[in-house]
This record gives C-alpha cells, structure tokens and sequence, in this order.
C-alpha cells in the first residue's frame, strides 16, 4: 500500500500534464496551478487516510515532497549560466532585503494590534518571521529555539500551507498583470547575448508539450545521466547537512544541495545534457501536489480567526508594502514578484514563480534571494520574537 501511494502521487502529475497539451486553456493556466489545484481539491473530497488503510500517510506524503525538491533543485540550475544569471543579483538582493525588513515590521505592528486576543503572541511573531523570510525548516528552527508552544505551531503551519497555497496560486496568475500598472518593467540581459549561445534555451518551451522530451527515446541517456549528477548532488548535500545541528539541518540540506547543483553547472558536459530542466519540473509538479494533498481543510470549520487573520495580514500586508517600497527604490515587476516570493514561499518554489511569470532568467538570483532568506531567518525571527516579548510585557 505504501508502495501504491507513493507511485499515485508520481504519476498523477502525468494525467494533468496529459489535460494541458489536450486543453489549451488549462495549458495557459499551468501545470504547476493545476497540480496545486487538484491535490487541494483531492484533499477537500477524500480522505487518502481512510482509503490508503494502515499507512502513514503524512509520513509518505513528506517523503515524497522532500525527495521531489531534492532532486528537482539541482537539475533546474544545470542547464544555467550562473555566471550571467548573477548579474542580475544586485537589484535582486536589494529587493529581498526589503522584503526581509517588511515581514518584520508587519510581524511586530500586528503582534502590537492583536496583543491580548492571541495566545502566546510572542512567540508566533517570532514563528511567523522564520516562516515568511525562509520558509518552514526556518519556523521549526526558531520554535525550537524559543520553546514555542506544539499546539500552536502546528496549528500555524496548517494556516501557512492554506494561506501561502493561495499566495502562490495568486502570485502566478493575478499578481504580474495588477503590479505591472506600477512597477517598472524587467530589462533582460539576454538580448545583449548571441541566439545562438542563450543559457535559456533549454528553459524556453513554458507549455505542457515540453515535457515530451522526456520520452523521447534519443534523450534517454541524457535524462539517466541528469538523475545520476542529481542524485550525486543530493548525496553530497545530505553528507554537508549532517555536521549541523538537528534544527539547522532541513535548511543545511536545501542550501547544500542546491550550493552544489550550482557547482555542477560550472561543468560544461553537465550544462550541455538534455532535459535537465524538464525532468526537475516535472518533480516540482509532484511536489505541488503532493502538497496540496496535505492541506487540511477541516480547519474552514474550526478556525481560529484571529491567529488566521494575523497569518493572513502578514501575507497580505507584507505583499503590499513590499510593492510600495520596490516602486520607491524602482525595482522592477519581476524582481519584486521573485523576491516576495523568496521570502514567503522559499528555495522550491523559485522556479515555479519563474516560469509562471514567464522569465527564466532570474532562477538564479532568486536561488541566491531564497538563500539569504535561509540563512538569517532563524536569526531575525528570534530577534522579533524576544522584541515582541519585551514590547507587549509578557
């Protein structure tokens, strides 16, 4: 039974992907939308515990997550010239630095609004800062380090995957055309480059015909020899990961591994293999929805609103004054659009902004974006937490 879980949330991204090259309209929707879209809506219809009797469900459904995204992460940076991907980096870091003080700002000024309605506010400002400047290894991080409470924390992360699903889903298709009435227009580099030497072009296909690459029987060997350097990859990124601490360890592997896809893409004979793309969002679209199978939707009906609206605000608040400061500092749509992005969603879901706003070329910058987020996540969100603390005197 484990064995047949496993497979279905493998092979189901096939049958969408099947939906989109027979439906253009779905095919302009997405791969990686509808993906999201069909695991919350398979969570909200049945109960894969009930079905799939006897096994622990979560347990294969995070397996699957965190295989998916550690194999798919280097081989989406292979194919890239991270040398030219990098001078966009600038303007990318700024962006994410402002979108790192937003949260913290918009975390404090909440916990201030909600004090006295919300229990153990403090350390949920803390929380909420890991989760939104790094993601959830981050978040786990911080509780750990705060001794925040279990009950809440995981009630905040059933909030987080129902709250920043549809951050995401709104993100990849609403977000690009409201911000770009206001924000300046990304400049690409690429068209300073030759055609016949674009680092993209790989990447250039975003419909669901892409993937049939992968079966393609001229490029079996490419596609082997892509899953053999990624699972090298993922070796050596679980090797790095385990010198650190058990708390630091979900954030060290994500950044080792995709520190050394980055690596292997300095390799000439690795960046010219075929399908590495491809094949890496393909498992993007089993993350997705495997993802959104883990959605408890349950918690419509025992929602605690104010912990709810507080998540939520951030969200939102943090989206749109991040926006006010990128047209104040004259950050462009998309650098805004993969910095928030960053910031909220983490490392993974880089490439999935990327291609839903149609621009491969800031994959990279936003890679580095996600990482700075890793990296000092843990520390703005104890420093918030124990603020907050002091701030409202409990």
């Amino acid at each position: 039974m484990n064995f047949v879980l496993v497979i279905f949330f493998i092979l189901t991204p096939i049958a969408l992907i099947y939906l989109c090259q027979k439906a253009p309209l779905l095919d302009k929707l997405g791969a990686v939308v509808l993906a999201f879209g069909a695991g919350i809506g398979l969570a909200a219809c049945l109960d894969l515990h009930t079905i799939f009797t006897g096994v622990e469900v979560i347990n294969q459904q995070i397996q699957v997550t965190e295989i998916a995204i550690a194999l798919a992460l280097p081989m989406l940076v292979f194919s890239i010239d991270v040398r030219s991907a990098f001078s966009l980096a600038g303007n990318t870091m700024k962006s994410m630095g402002l979108a790192l003080i937003t949260v913290m700002i918009m975390s404090i000024i909440l916990a201030w609004a909600f004090d006295g309605k919300i229990d153990h506010l403090w350390q949920i400002a803390g929380m909420s800062v890991g989760a939104y400047t790094g993601g959830g290894p981050n978040m786990a991080a911080i509780k750990t380090a705060i001794d925040g409470d279990q009950a809440i924390f995981v009630t905040m992360t059933t909030y987080d995957i129902l709250l920043s699903s549809l951050y995401l889903i709104f993100v990849m298709t609403l977000a690009k055309p409201i911000f770009s009435r206001f924000l300046l227009a990304f400049k690409s580099n690429q068209s300073e480059q030759n055609n016949e030497s674009n680092t993209f072009d790989q990447m250039s296909d975003e419909s669901a015909h892409a993937y049939k690459q992968l079966i393609d029987t001229g490029k079996v060997l490419h596609t082997l020899q892509v899953l053999l350097f990624s699972g090298i990859a993922v070796a050596f990124g679980l090797g790095i990961a385990s010198l650190f601490p058990e708390s630091m360890r979900s954030a060290a592997t994500i950044i080792s591994i995709t520190s050394i896809g980055l690596s292997f893409s300095f390799i000439p004979y690795i960046r010219a293999l075929q399908n590495s793309f491809q094949l890496g969002m393909y498992l993007i679209l089993v993350f997705c929805f495997t993802m959104g199978t883990m959605t408890d939707t349950s918690i419509i009906t025992n929602l605690n609103l104010n912990l709810f609206m507080y998540i939520g605000l951030i969200l939102l608040g943090s989206l749109l004054v991040h926006a006010l400061l990128c047209k104040l500092f004259h950050i462009d749509v998309d650098t805004f659009l993969i910095t928030s992005s960053a910031a909220i969603m983490s490392v993974p879901f880089i490439p999935v902004i990327a291609g839903a706003i149609k621009n491969k070329e800031i994959i990279v910058p936003g890679f580095a974006a996600a990482i700075l987020g890793y990296v000092v996540g843990n520390y703005l969100g104890v420093a918030v937490a124990f603020f907050t603390r002091w701030m409202l005197g409990t």
